[in-house]
This record gives C-alpha cells, sequence and structure tokens, in this order.
C-alpha cells in the first residue's frame, strides 16, 4: 500500500508539474513599472492577464485600432493569449498585446524552476528578434494580498477576444 501512495504522489506530481497557472511578479523596468499578472489555463490554452500595476495607474489603450477599445484599462484586460505546452515542456504559440504601442508580438514562456519563468516576447515567429524577462511566481501568503484585484474568469474570457481584435 505504501508503494501504491508513492506512486499515485509521483504521477500525480508529474501530471501538474507543468502547470504554469498563478500569480506572477513581472519584471522591472518597463514603461508601465512592475505588476501582478495572473495566467490561467482555459479550454487547454494559457492566458495572461494584469492584476494589478505597482509602480503606476493603469494605461488606457488610446493608441488601439478599434475606436470603442480605446477606453479600457491595461489591468483585468487578458494581454497575452493562446500559449499551448509543446513537448519540450515550453508554452509556445502566444501573442502579446503592449498596451504602450497597441502592437502584438509572438510570445512563449519557459518555466525556470517552481518558483520563476522566462516570458518571451518577439518580432518573429523563430524568436531571433526576442526579448526575454524573468517572472517570479507569488507563494499563497504574498497571493493574498492580491485577492481583492482578481478578475473572475467569467469577466476574463470576452477580453480575449477583445485582445485579438486589437491586433495590429
Amino acid at each position: 500500500m505504501k508503494y501504491l501512495s508513492y506512486f499515485f504522489t509521483c504521477f500525480m506530481s508529474f501530471l501538474y508539474a507543468n502547470d504554469i497557472s498563478g500569480l506572477y511578479l513581472t519584471h522591472k523596468g518597463t514603461e508601465g513599472g512592475q505588476s501582478i499578472v495572473e495566467i490561467f489555463k482555459y479550454n487547454g490554452k494559457y492566458y495572461i492577464y494584469g492584476v494589478k500595476n505597482l509602480e503606476s495607474s493603469p494605461i488606457e489603450d488610446i493608441c488601439n485600432i478599434n475606436t470603442e477599445l480605446k477606453r479600457r484599462k491595461s489591468v483585468g484586460i487578458v494581454f497575452a493569449y493562446n500559449y499551448e505546452e509543446d513537448s519540450n515542456g515550453n508554452f509556445t504559440n502566444g501573442l502579446i498585446y503592449n498596451f504602450h504601442n497597441c502592437k502584438t508580438y509572438y510570445g512563449k514562456i519557459v518555466p525556470k524552476d517552481n518558483n520563476t519563468i522566462s516570458f518571451v516576447g518577439a518580432l518573429d515567429p523563430y524568436y531571433v528578434l526576442s526579448l526575454s524577462y524573468e517572472w517570479k511566481k507569488l507563494n499563497n501568503k504574498e497571493t493574498q494580498q492580491y485577492k481583492e484585484y482578481r478578475v473572475p474568469i467569467e469577466v476574463l474570457i470576452p477580453t480575449i477576444n477583445d485582445t485579438i481584435k486589437s491586433k495590429k
């Protein structure tokens, strides 16, 4: 029985080892400062939305090509979408919408360990012209202070299509 319990624990650890869902502290030095973002899984793909800006107020999407979306804020909106896990354990085929210039970039996420990921944005689908940023996953205690800023998934889902419509 002891071996069965051990096998089950190992199997479950393997099964969920690459789930990158959770709250992350982004890199420093972005135009809008450091932020808290959430990665969540929906219909087999991963999405990212802004939870809270730590150093500045949320910005409006003023350069959006769709006039009805120009007043939306950079928090509570999915800005990176369609990430799928590949055979190497990376999350690829993503797209990233940048609220500062309203352009869309290729995206990939590379898990580093249990607490960090590399968030990669690129001009090309081969990641020749790319930038990589390290994000730190928040632990349960750190997550609690952002509980009030999190957005329910049913509110986030429509923002995915809005962001896709914003693609330039």
